[in-house]
């Protein structure tokens, strides 16, 4: 009778990890990844609140692209600190798993008036992975110096005072 239970329990065995592994995603956001200290993206273009490379940094963390914010334009000594460093995407939350690079953040949303909405997080493995919508991205320590992970939804109140200053001045 035991030789009879081995191969069905195998089976079964085999049937359930299959489906574990094909479990669809999660792709209601958890939270996000925002700015050290929970700062809002927000940038004042008219008064120049943005003039030197120490504050821009944080800005250029989440689009490599980027050749200016506010009144600072990037040169090219300021874009080699964080160009060198590539937006790695790994396919699993792994550092041996197949990875891409990209430059900005597909869910990263920047308005006229400069203020942005982050790239959501849809599921955390450990402490320093998180799966945007390009795939998992690992926080290193260089990292947590301008963002981290946040649970919930970004903030957006002060997001209509923002508006009305830009479109005001």
């Amino acid at each position: 009778m035991k030789q009879l239970y081995q191969p069905l329990i195998l089976l079964m065995s085999l049937l359930l990890i299959g489906c574990v592994s094909k479990a669809p995603l999660n792709n209601t956001p958890i939270g996000y990844i925002g700015f050290h200290d929970n700062n809002p993206w927000a940038i004042q273009f008219n008064d120049c609140s943005e003039h030197e490379f120490s504050g821009s940094e944080k800005y250029l963390w989440y689009d490599r692209q980027l050749t200016s914010i506010s009144c600072y334009r990037f040169k090219p000594t300021d874009e080699t600190r964080l160009r060198d460093r590539e937006i790695l995407i790994y396919k699993f939350p792994t550092l041996s798993s197949t990875s891409q690079i990209i430059n900005r953040f597909s869910e990263l949303n920047i308005s006229e008036s400069g203020w942005g909405v982050f790239p959501h997080v849809y599921e955390a493995a450990g402490g320093n992975w998180f799966r945007l919508k390009e795939g998992w991205i690992h926080l290193e320590l260089f990292d947590t110096e301008f963002v981290q992970f946040y649970k919930g939804q970004q903030n957006m109140t002060g997001k209509a005072v923002h508006d009305a200053y830009f479109y005001n001045h």
